[in-house]
């Protein structure tokens, strides 16, 4: 390294040697001292102290609609669908028809209740007038107690069979009315799992309905924002290209940081009065952080960013780097979120600088 270093400094010599020798040397060699000297004078730059910003942070994300609640819709009977009546994306009040479940068939059943039930109140009726012939036959004393008994028999199984009857035709007007399948709420179809002339079965889901007037709005936030989120009450958000901005009312903050994304979720839950959000939308999310922070910023020429983020400092009249972190950039600014004070200085322009170069302060300013 030593030898390196005498060669280097021999190189000017030799040069003027060989301009002195060259006619008009000597008013070369004037010409190439003073340019040596420049060239070895100390480079002029200016000070400056980063800007203080005080900003409430403010992070852009990509969320989802989601539904508040979420019912399987199944049917309560089993069957061949014959009807379909709502569709994904459909709005549907409480009790209103969604599908039909074999309704042909479950009519017959309840027809052929009401028949044995009209049956059974015959013989009934018919029973009844024959105990009613057998009891004052009895208190005639024309018929023994024997036969009264047996008429009475006769008229309870009569009865015990209206009864059954009566049950039988319940359970098929209830059948009946199930083979439509309703809506259990008001809300939107999310999904529809049934076509007309499929086959279902009692609770096989065959719709999703997201209940209510409300929806969810949800997204996975850095985890180096967490500190920032106390306090939070809500964010505001927009659905796909729509300027509308919706805000939503803060719902959950997830405690587990995911390990594999290094993320949390935030929910905040909406009005959806005017049904113009649909759960599975796409949201772009905007938190800003409850407390004011401070932030310093330096124009994009005072950070030099070729192989890691640096500024320039100046120490005994010698150029210092000093590693940074930097974040935003902004209208030709840069955050500096790490490795510089206030106020410290910082040279203004780093392009054609170098580590140990030599320098001169030419202007020391307090502002960027």
């Amino acid at each position: 390294m030593k030898t390196h270093h005498r060669t280097l400094t021999t190189i000017p010599v030799l040069a003027l040697t060989l301009i002195a020798c060259h006619p008009g040397g000597e008013a070369d060699v004037e010409t190439a001292a003073a340019a040596r000297e420049a060239a070895l004078a100390p480079r002029e730059v200016r000070l400056i102290t980063a800007e203080i910003r005080e900003e409430r942070p403010t992070l852009d994300l990509v969320g989802e609609v989601r539904p508040f609640d979420s019912i399987d819709v199944s049917p309560e009977v089993s069957g061949k669908v014959d009807a379909v009546h709502a569709e994904v994306g459909d709005r549907v009040r409480r009790d209103q028809p969604l599908a039909e479940v074999d309704r042909t068939t479950y009519k017959i059943y309840l027809q052929q209740a009401e028949a044995e039930l009209a049956a059974a109140r015959a013989d009934l009726d018919l029973a009844a007038k024959g105990l009613d012939r057998k009891r004052d036959l009895l208190s005639d004393e024309t018929i023994a107690q024997a036969t009264f008994d047996q008429a009475k028999t006769s008229h309870d199984l009569a009865l015990a069979r209206v009864s059954a009857a009566e049950a039988a035709s319940s359970l098929a007007q209830r059948n009946w009315e199930r083979s439509v399948v309703r809506a259990p709420a008001g809300g939107s179809i999310t999904e529809r799992m049934v076509v007309a002339g499929q086959w279902t079965d009692v609770g096989q889901t065959i719709f999703r309905l997201a209940v209510g007037d409300t929806v969810k709005v949800a997204a996975h936030v850095p985890a180096s924002w967490a500190p920032r989120l106390t306090g939070l009450d809500g964010f505001d958000f927009s659905v796909g290209s729509s300027d509308q901005v919706r805000r939503a009312r803060l719902y959950s903050i997830d405690p587990v940081v995911s390990e594999s994304s290094r993320s949390f979720e935030v929910i905040g839950v909406a009005g959806n009065g005017d049904g113009g959000l649909r759960p599975g939308m796409f949201a772009n999310v905007s938190l800003v952080a409850p407390e004011v922070e401070r932030s310093l910023w330096l124009p994009v020429s005072a950070v030099a960013t070729s192989d890691m983020s640096q500024v320039m400092i100046v120490e005994d009249g010698a150029i210092r780097v000093q590693r940074v972190q930097v974040g935003r950039r902004v209208d030709g600014r840069m955050e500096i979120v790490d490795g510089l004070a206030e106020q410290q200085p910082v040279i203004a322009d780093v392009s054609g600088l170098n580590r140990g170069a030599k320098v001169r302060i030419v202007e020391d300013s307090t502002s960027s």
